[in-house]
């Protein structure tokens, strides 16, 4: 697959290949599709180093966006004379229609460089309508209550993967990582069709030797075959060997596929899930219409949700109330008191607390059920990173990340403490840390950011006032607050962006101090003033 020479857009370092009627403006933009990936509409399904998956409702109808990250130099250096991924899985797309494959519609790639480095790429696609991963059809299929149309979804998608791993083999087709989470299933149980994803791991070869075709096989066979019988791996084998495979070759195969996965699984400790604990999620809001509904939404797995509303007057009890009937209204008290509130409220023995504008990313969900599955008494909590979707971009640098803050604890261990709004939960125990994140989708635009911090520094500064200050909190404080985020946490490294978050940083720090003077300004011209007033003689 080479590449093509002539992208439909080039403007800068950017460069898109578009689908004929597609703007770059429905798939990117400004020009960036990561302004798509971070709308707090848009539902993260993958996030992961190397790769990101969100799918979004635009005027161009649901679409699945894929940026993937450059952050390795060698990476970026290979890039120099390679294609981006995101060009090659738009190569792999055509080349795969050509063979009469399917593949989600393709509408762009589009690549970011500078000097000639790649520093992002993009992979937009239309969404399949109706289809799941062949891991999630196949759960489907074993959850159906009718025992014949069970064994009959399960006979038909056993043929279709069968049959589509001998199609693409047979077309010279090798995809690096055929696993179940790369294939979708669309279509009725009873005739199920087949959709490749992960494009860019496609390759085109004369020929797919044995040792890939075996690899290929073990790929489904380590994912998806622990769900399966000895009887549908049979019918997927009788389909991918087709007319001319007898018993005798089935039987070789599958003691090839078998021999290659326990290779690969060789030296992994196994070890039996145990019992998982209570989960509940605890949410306070106030006002929070926009934002509840995808924080909800990515909390769908716990056992139990509780949300507290603290007196809104818009829809965002009537939203909570379509993910949990735990809806309790109480007078807001302040985040501290009304967090602990919520605490005292849930009745699962663990506790994810979570704002209105935070949402759990897939991975972090399953991180939190495997570190929930045997966890020792002596663990209070876990602190969790906060990932920030800000200005059209995730905020790895610039000082926000990873910065980990205790959210999912033990409920008997715990207690709300801090000051307002910098409130924190006390935890008895252990704490340690998972790598997964939260996604924090803190300000709208620049102006609700100005607002917050005037907000923010109101309320800090009113803790402080007791506290000295002096030329380190006006000057040196902010200084070294605008170095640390610009140069010590990489800042710089995203443009104008950066600049400006680390100067909002940096006065941020002064505002505070500032308002503290003030508070002294007040209260001295306050303090004088009463003093007068006791001088004062007696009138005659």
């Amino acid at each position: 697959m080479s590449a093509d020479p002539r992208p439909s857009l080039i403007r800068g370092g950017l460069r898109a290949w578009l689908a004929p009627g597609v703007r770059l403006a429905d798939v990117a933009p400004g020009g960036d599709p990561d302004r798509l990936l971070t709308r707090p509409d848009c539902e993260v399904v993958k996030l992961q180093p190397k790769v990101a998956v969100g799918t979004i409702t635009t005027p161009a109808g649901r679409l699945f966006v894929k940026r993937y990250n450059v952050f390795a130099w060698r990476v970026a250096l290979a890039s120099l004379w390679g294609l981006s991924p995101a060009l090659a899985a738009w190569h792999a797309a055509r080349a795969l229609r050509a063979r009469g494959f399917s593949t989600p519609e393709a509408l762009a790639a589009v690549e970011v460089r500078r000097a000639g480095v790649l520093r992002k790429s993009f992979f937009v696609t239309r969404e399949v309508p109706g289809a799941l991963t062949a891991n999630r059809c196949w759960q489907a299929i074993l959850g159906e209550p009718d025992a014949g149309r069970r064994r009959a979804g399960r006979r038909a998608l056993a043929r279709a993967l069968g049959d589509l791993f001998r199609r693409l083999h047979a077309a010279g087709v090798y995809h690096n990582d055929l696993k179940d989470v790369n294939v979708l299933v669309s279509g009725p149980p009873g005739d199920p069709r087949c959709v490749l994803l992960d494009l860019e791991r496609v390759r085109v070869l004369r020929r797919v030797g044995r040792r890939r075709r075996v690899k290929n096989l073990m790929q489904l066979a380590r994912t998806l075959g622990p769900q399966a019988s000895a009887t549908d791996r049979l019918r997927f084998l009788g389909a991918y060997l087709g007319d001319g495979g007898g018993r005798a070759e089935r039987r070789t195969w599958a003691r090839a596929v078998g021999q290659a996965a326990a290779r690969k699984d060789a030296g992994r400790p196994v070890r039996a899930p145990g019992p998982l604990p209570r989960v509940c999620c605890t949410v306070i809001a106030q006002d929070e219409e926009a934002m509840i509904e995808g924080c909800l939404a990515s909390v769908a797995w716990c056992d139990e949700i509780v949300v507290v509303d603290g007196g809104s007057i818009d829809r965002t009890v009537s939203v909570a109330r379509r993910f949990t009937h735990r809806v309790l209204s109480h007078a807001w008290p302040g985040h501290r008191a009304q967090k602990q509130f919520a605490l005292e409220a849930a009745t699962g023995e663990w506790v994810l607390n979570l704002d209105a504008d935070e949402r759990v990313s897939p991975e972090l969900a399953t991180e939190i059920r495997r570190a929930l599955v045997d966890v020792p008494d002596g663990v209070g909590g876990f602190a969790v990173p906060r990932l920030v979707a800000y200005l059209g971009r995730w905020w790895y640098r610039g000082g926000w990340y990873p910065r980990p803050i205790v959210r999912l604890v033990r409920r008997s261990a715990t207690r709300w403490g801090g000051t307002d709004p910098h409130e924190r939960a006390v935890v008895a125990g252990e704490i340690r840390k998972l790598r997964a994140p939260i996604l924090h989708h803190t300000y709208g635009d620049i102006s609700d950011h100005l607002r917050s911090i005037n907000h923010l520094t109101t309320v800090a500064a009113a803790a402080r006032v007791g506290r000295r200050l002096g030329a380190g909190q006006l000057v040196l404080e902010p200084l070294w607050r605008f170095v640390r985020a610009y140069l010590v946490a990489r800042g710089i490294g995203e443009g104008f962006a950066g600049l400006f978050v680390a100067g909002t940083g940096a006065f941020y720090v002064f505002l505070r101090a500032a308002k503290v003077w003030e508070l002294r300004v007040h209260a001295g011209a306050a303090s004088a003033t009463r003093a007068e007033g006791r001088r004062a003689p007696a009138s005659s």
